[in-house]
């Protein structure tokens, strides 16, 4: 736990932070902001906002991301709450820290949900020359790309605009400049391309995050439904 300790050693004290809180009998999770008190490691706590709290939603058995701005590299924690204080303010234990390197991977959703490539369909418009168009669905999203396979082939060879409809409730649809990192023929009707994210907001890296938590969590909870019939 020492990593750990000094990751929140590194957090100052009343730094805003964004929070992903798991919700009781919902598949979505609940971002919100609050700021950061310290506390003995591994221990903290977060205060949010009179009313902003949804005390009696809140599952206390998942765990919570919490996701801290430092300026630079972006810090990622995932934490238990020991304890509702009060409607403000809730107690916090360290569980583990996810380097900013390790983000990417951690947030990434797998390509074998098929649910999730039905889902998501983006559409890139070219900035340069003749205006183009191309639709698809992405195979995997994380916080930082995607993968997306498109019917045809669309350029290498410059930035393009992901128009990227995620399959929340309701559906968001948010943009971002993008460029491609690599591409695959799969078949003679199959590009699989992978797009890194140049220039995202972060309200929109929030909902894809969130959105990939809430997938995770999913196929979480099928896997633990399998196992369990296995030992049946």
């Amino acid at each position: 736990m020492a990593a750990d300790s000094t990751v929140l050693n590194s957090i100052p004290d009343e730094k805003p932070v964004r929070i992903f809180l798991p919700i009781k009998d919902n598949k979505e999770r609940y971002r919100l902001q609050c700021v950061y008190q310290v506390s003995e490691p591994p221990r903290f706590n977060l205060l949010f906002q009179p009313g902003s709290l949804p005390v009696e939603m809140i599952d206390l058995d998942e765990p919570c991301i919490i996701i801290i701005d430092m300026g630079g590299p972006t810090i990622s924690i995932e934490a238990k709450i020991s304890e509702v204080v009060n409607k403000q303010t809730l107690a916090m234990i360290l569980l583990k820290s996810i380097p900013h390197e390790q983000m990417r991977e951690f947030f990434r959703v797998d390509a074998t949900a098929h649910v999730i490539s039905r889902s998501f369909q983006p559409e890139v418009f070219g900035d340069q020359g003749d205006p183009w168009s191309t639709q698809g669905r992405t195979i995997d999203i994380s916080g930082s790309g995607i993968l997306a396979s498109f019917p045809a082939q669309p350029p290498m060879d410059e930035q393009v605009r992901l128009e990227i409809t995620l399959p929340t409730s309701p559906p968001e649809t948010i943009k971002v400049l993008s460029h491609p990192v690599r591409m695959l023929q799969v078949s003679e009707n199959q590009w699989d391309v992978a797009y890194h994210f140049d220039d995202i907001t972060d309200e929109d890296r929030d909902k894809i995050i969130g959105c990939c938590l809430v997938i995770q969590r999913r196929l979480l909870r099928l896997k633990v439904k399998v196992r369990d019939q296995v030992k049946l």
